[in-house]
């Protein structure tokens, strides 16, 4: 039969193998024919975009106000109402307050570990990691493996500067399915130029895509997944390199002044309008790594952080130097504000430019970081990492808008309602997008594995 050249013959003994293989894990044949069919979900037109809020931004200060709660519980800013009756959110966030009619928010969040690396990647693949690290994939790498681009030139997953701190993004995929990262700053001309100048941005520190593509030529020496990766590489850069879609749409020169001034002249709330760019362009999930650079963390270019153990009323509002100091700390100025008024001023305009440009409606905007804040202001006057309690925002496609899912009690130490943890956010993700999240299966495992074992949020979807 293995010698027989009858197409018959060949299916058969494709379907003998089948059966040997699924006895071998316990399944029966037309369970894993219905895994095969399930890992191509059908075609949508929906997009994601993942506003991860690295290092964890406190819910008190942001979207879960507690103002009758005892002074080193509540801090220092008051709630303000919001276009939606009954609903209020910080002070500090003025512009979406205004906004609040477009938005649900899920103050019942709770995660599982307050650690940066095993909480990030819990709630940037709806999966708690073993020990030893991140092995299933972030949402939008396995987005990307199961339904691919959307558009010729446009790669289907990107990461503003990283498709998630703290995380191996591709996980068991390999680096076939990583995302393409656009690490430099979306003000400079670099990220403008000619086709060839895209290469710096997907691969870094090689001299042209020629020789880059020479150099993954020589990995399907090594293993498969570097011999996919080279093949899939080697038709993204062609296409990058012929259609000059990529180009224009890092081109923000292409957008009015004034609209970016909106998003916020600085490197952050650049990102958020490239993102827009990349999502109108074809792009399926984007995910942007939204904080500030500088303060009592370094000077870095694209590694800001929400992570506020430290003077956080002062680091939240402004890169100036703050008036007191902490020792052992040194403080890193940084050119506009700190990272409230800029998610204010970037997700507020961004909300308004999708719904302008007809775009909310199939795209999905989720706002998040690895986990909350604690209750009590600490002595530093800051809020130290808190898995217990935080808050989501989300919007876009069928999300219901001026909806608040949950609440968390007077103190906002635990969920007064249903708690919904980092599953259900990511069932819900993937339902946004049309995918199934329990009869669709992690492609390339041996064993039909759901996607994602959550609920989809009661109250989120209309």
């Amino acid at each position: 039969m293995l010698n027989s050249p009858s197409p018959s013959a060949h299916a058969i003994h494709r379907r003998a193998a089948l059966q040997i293989g699924a006895g071998l894990f316990g399944l029966s044949l037309p369970r894993l024919l219905q895994a095969a069919d399930s890992a191509r979900p059908p075609k949508s037109d929906m997009s994601c975009m993942f506003i991860f809020l690295a290092g964890g931004a406190s819910q008190y200060e942001t979207f879960d106000p507690k103002p009758n709660a005892p002074t080193e519980i509540r801090g220092l800013w008051n709630p303000t109402q919001t276009s939606v009756p009954g609903i209020s959110i910080c002070e500090k966030l003025p512009l979406m307050a205004q906004r609040m009619d477009k938005v649900a928010i899920i103050r019942s969040w709770q995660g599982k570990d307050g650690g940066h690396d095993t909480g990030s990647q819990h709630v940037t693949s709806g999966l708690l990691p073993q020990r030893g690290g991140l092995y299933f994939p972030n949402f939008g790498c396995l987005v990307s493996a199961l339904s691919g681009s959307k558009a010729d030139g446009i790669p289907a997953h990107f990461g503003l500067p990283v498709a998630a701190r703290y995380t191996n993004p591709p996980g068991y995929l390999g680096p076939a399915f990583d995302a393409f990262n656009i690490k430099g700053d979306p003000r400079k001309p670099d990220l403008q130029g000619s086709k060839l100048k895209l290469a710096p941005v997907r691969f870094e520190d090689r001299r042209s895509m020629l020789t880059q593509l020479e150099n993954l030529g020589r990995l399907n020496e090594r293993s498969s997944d570097a011999y996919e990766a080279h093949d899939k590489f080697s038709e993204e850069a062609i296409s990058l390199l012929t259609s000059g879609a990529m180009e224009r749409a890092m081109n923000l020169d292409e957008e009015p002044l004034a609209l970016r001034e909106r998003y916020g002249l600085n490197i952050y709330g650049q990102r958020v309008l490239m993102a827009r760019r990349l999502i109108e362009a074809g792009a399926r999930f984007v995910t942007i790594n939204q904080a500030v650079q500088g303060g009592l963390f370094g000077p870095g270019t694209t590694e800001g952080t929400w992570d506020t153990h430290h003077l956080l009323f002062e680091s939240m509002m402004s890169g100036a130097t703050p008036p007191r100091e902490i020792p052992g700390y040194k403080w890193h100025e940084f050119e506009g504000p700190g990272n409230l008024p800029q998610l204010d001023m970037s997700l507020s305009t961004l909300l308004d430019d999708l719904s302008d440009r007809g775009l909310l409606d199939n795209t999905l905007v989720v706002v998040m970081g690895e986990f909350g804040r604690t209750p009590r202001i600490n002595k530093n006057g800051g809020r130290d990492h808190y898995p217990n309690a935080g808050s989501v925002l989300m919007a876009g496609g069928r999300v219901q808008r001026g909806a608040v899912i949950g609440a968390t009690d007077r103190t906002g130490s635990i969920p007064a309602t249903r708690p919904w943890g980092p599953e259900d956010v990511a069932a819900s993700i993937y339902h946004a997008l049309g995918i199934d999240p329990h009869r669709t299966y992690f492609p390339r495992l041996p064993r039909p594995t759901p996607i994602a074992d959550g609920q989809v949020i009661d109250g989120l979807f209309s």
